[in-house]
């Protein structure tokens, strides 16, 4: 990622947060993915996903925090994922694929107000990272959209032309190395 980048992220105790500048959608969802992972393997189990400044989330982002939300329950019923400040529309987006079960929705970030204060100080860009290829890429977004699809028969239906389209580029790609 750029200096520009559009993620920051950091730990508050034991709590990792990522805040959303700009969009959430598969361009920046591998990044904030591969620190949200590293966490969870070094023992984190609350998360928190700060929206106040994004101004659109696609389904890509929404996937992968569902299945990390997933991950995060079958590992410890206490963990949690938490979307804070998401605003109206990207509220919407979370609980019209019926996710709201599995992640935490504070609109108005007030459960954190304390936190925000504090992590805004030390958030920062997450390390950087190669470019996912192609292959990569296509991996990322088939992931999500099972997780999603996974989530609900509606979500199966919504969802099933975006599963058998990047299941067929995924069987089909070989890692050229080529990056999106």
């Amino acid at each position: 990622m750029s200096a520009c980048s559009s993620i920051l992220v950091g730990c508050l105790g034991s709590v990792a947060w990522a805040r959303v500048e700009g969009r959430a959608d598969q361009t920046n969802c591998g990044n904030v993915k591969r620190f949200l992972r590293d966490q969870l393997g070094a023992g984190f189990r609350r998360f928190v996903v700060d929206l106040q400044d994004c101004s659109g989330i696609d389904s890509t982002f929404i996937g992968m925090l569902y299945r990390l939300a997933c991950d995060v329950e079958e590992l410890d019923n206490d963990g949690t994922v938490e979307v804070i400040n998401p605003g109206e529309r990207n509220q919407k987006a979370i609980c019209k694929l019926g996710l709201n079960r599995k992640i935490r929705i504070d609109p108005d970030g007030s459960g954190w107000s304390r936190e925000q204060d504090l992590i805004a100080k030390n958030l920062q860009i997450p390390p950087s990272s190669e470019p996912l290829n192609k292959r990569e890429r296509a991996e990322m977004i088939l992931e999500a959209h099972e997780a999603l699809a996974a989530a609900n028969d509606e979500n199966k239906n919504r969802f099933c032309d975006v599963l058998e389209y990047f299941r067929k580029d995924v069987e089909s790609e070989g890692d050229d190395g080529d990056t999106w």
